[in-house]
């Protein structure tokens, strides 16, 4: 039975033009001294199958060498992923390029050097040349990497990029002269409709009511959006969002952003989720020391003497001395709060009574529990996530494999009785011992 070698889009593989070279035999002498073989005696396959070692600055160089190696290092198998990133690549740069990709290449990742605006920028020519050579030649490209690029946002869209792709990544990036009037993502769930990975890492330009478009991609599964800095205080956003949208969301990576319980908390309604990261930003997390954490665990227990209560209702006054701004809290940190809203959805709570004196009293929380399907939790560095979050993980986060709570506030004791009852769940924790 003969197998076949794939075709070759080279417009004339050397291997059709040449005689089949005879096998080269294993030691070869001249005069008592053992010669090695050329490197252009060994077959096509050969060849190729060492190639493809080789990222495309190298093959570049490489097809200078010959005629033969010009032709192989255009072979279709060569180029099915490109990745440019193992040094920065200038967009000028990139255009020699275009005469290797292929209909086959899947991926395409660059990554520029943020050093010089005008070194690094994608100019709306450039975009437009390149990227229209792209979408002739690679018309089944998936993934899309753009990293640390300078792109200014009023000349190249969102809808300028490919259609056809499924990963999206622009991490890094520095955006310029973006619209006011418009989120940049505006129409990007029309535009890609496959789109399932979106990385936005280190996207210091993204702003939060852009949450309300990319929830509108209906095949989202993947969401990176850590040290994203502007990513704050934007409940009305997450809520709407989660709400209406985020419909396949399985990965939310949140990481390194001003988020606290709310926001957080609204994501606790997207019942697909399966993996979650958080982690307090530095900026925050070395502003809580032991004595603010006492102080503030003080009030709330003062905040928690009810003047009236019943099984159904509930009022609380700030007595004189104890001003509300004296209160300390920081809304950019996790508490137990968010992590306990996990897997339940909160009810719209209705108004019973309202007073003259301005006190509106409301029902009482009422929540649908769900059991959570998180797979992956990390929690880091967050000094209000205590042993509740723990028992509330145990009871609940059936599914769950692997939680990360170094830098809270859990206490050995806590992480021992969690895995006394989950030991299949791998726990990390500031006790590495355990």
């Amino acid at each position: 039975m003969k197998i076949k070698r794939n075709k070759s889009l080279s417009p004339e593989p050397s291997s059709s033009r040449d005689i089949k070279r005879a096998k080269l035999e294993e030691v070869t002498y001249s005069n008592g001294v053992i010669v090695s073989p050329n490197i252009l005696e060994f077959s096509d396959d050969v060849l190729l199958n060492i190639l493809k070692y080789l990222y495309p600055q190298d093959l570049m160089a490489v097809s200078l060498c010959c005629r033969r190696f010009a032709q192989l290092t255009q072979d279709r198998t060569l180029w099915k992923r490109v990745d440019f990133r193992t040094k920065p690549i200038l967009p000028d740069d990139l255009n020699k390029y275009i005469k290797f990709l292929q209909p086959m290449t899947m991926s395409l990742a660059l990554r520029g050097k943020l050093l010089s605006d005008e070194t690094s920028a994608l100019t709306e020519h450039f975009f437009n040349n390149f990227f229209n050579n792209v979408r002739s030649l690679c018309n089944q490209l998936k993934e899309l990497i753009i990293e640390e690029y300078y792109i200014n946002g009023n000349k190249i869209q969102i809808t300028d990029f490919p259609c056809t792709i499924e990963k999206l990544s622009l991490e890094g990036c520095k955006m310029d002269y973006m619209q006011s009037n418009k989120s940049y993502f505006f129409k990007m769930d029309l535009h890609m409709p496959n789109l399932t990975c979106l990385i936005l890492s280190k996207c210091d330009w993204f702003t939060p009511h852009s949450l309300l478009v990319i929830s509108k991609i209906p095949n989202l599964k993947e969401l990176r959006l850590n040290s994203c800095h502007r990513l704050g205080e934007c409940v009305a956003y997450a809520s709407l969002a989660t709400r209406f949208g985020f419909k396949t969301l399985e990965i939310l990576d949140l990481r390194d952003t001003s988020l606290g319980d709310s926001e957080v908390g609204c994501f606790s309604s997207t019942k697909t989720l399966t993996h979650l990261y958080l982690e307090c930003p530095s900026t925050c997390s070395n502003d809580e020391s032991s004595e603010v954490i006492q102080q503030q665990q003080r009030q709330r227990q003062a905040l928690r003497l009810p003047i009236l209560e019943d099984n159904n209702l509930a009022q609380f006054l700030v007595e004189d001395g104890f001003p509300l701004e004296n209160y300390g809290f920081q809304r950019c940190l996790v508490s137990d709060r968010a992590i306990c809203a996990l897997g339940s959805d909160t009810c719209d709570r209705k108004v019973i009574n309202s007073s003259p004196q301005g006190m509106i009293i409301v029902q009482e929380d009422r929540r649908i529990s769900n059991k959570p399907n998180l797979k992956t939790l990390v929690v880091r560095n967050y000094p209000r996530v205590t042993n509740s979050s723990l028992i509330h993980l145990a009871l609940n986060a059936s599914r769950l494999e692997y939680l990360d709570v170094t830098g809270t506030s859990v206490t050995r004791e806590g992480v021992v009785a969690f895995k006394s009852q989950k030991a299949n769940v791998k726990i990390v924790s500031s006790f590495d011992e355990i």
